[in-house]
């Protein structure tokens, strides 16, 4: 551990509900701009998320949230899922990913979340799997439809990230369906590298 004073970093579990429904509401709406093709629709409290460099399947971004000036400095890694798998047949379901965060005004650094399109079973489990390696996630509102990583799993999750090639997201929507998002690794660790540029 360095032997330097750093400033407390705040984990999910730590932060009241408030303000996980905040930025899961920040997270959803970033997720939304990333895939729309119509800026027209963006909220004026939100600025277009910029990009800041396309690292294989992971992509790196900054933008703005918030009504001060210039807003709140939001970067993040992210990636969709390459291929998904479903217990049973699905009607629809809206857009996934796997994001880790910096909110620097909030101390929120390198926070590992999936918006995963759906609600949630109340109750059910999400885990993420790294090359055979199992990591827990947890979520307090299963209509939120994002999870989060356990705090004290979350450093090893974002390591294991950084070494491996394959990530697998597991979870069961309201309507009981199982589903596995496949995930691919290439390039976390560069788009990590430029969030940590631009968020330091």
């Amino acid at each position: 551990m360095s032997s330097e004073a750093e400033k407390p970093v705040a984990g999910a579990l730590d932060r009241c509900p408030h303000e996980r429904q905040m930025i899961s509401r920040i997270l959803l709406l970033i997720g939304a701009l990333v895939v729309s093709t119509s800026w027209a629709t963006i909220p004026a409290a939100a600025q277009a998320p910029t990009s800041l460099g396309a690292f294989k399947a992971w992509n790196a971004y900054v933008a703005n949230y918030g009504s001060t000036q210039g807003g709140d400095k939001v970067c993040f890694a992210a990636a969709q899922p390459q291929n998904s798998q479903y217990s049973k047949s699905i009607s629809s379901r809206g857009d996934a990913f796997f994001m880790i965060t910096t909110i620097p005004a909030k101390s929120v650094k390198n926070e590992a979340s999936t918006i995963i399109g759906f609600p949630f079973k109340a109750g059910s489990d999400v885990t993420v799997n790294v090359d055979g390696t199992d990591f827990k996630m947890f979520f307090n509102d299963a209509a939120g439809q994002t999870s989060w990583a356990v705090p004290d799993q979350e450093a090893a999750l974002i390591a294991a990230m950084k070494k491996g090639r394959k990530m697998t997201v597991t979870s069961t929507s309201s309507r009981g369906t199982g589903v596995t998002d496949d995930y691919s690794l290439l390039g976390v660790t560069a788009a990590l590298d430029a969030v940590a540029k631009e968020c330091p």
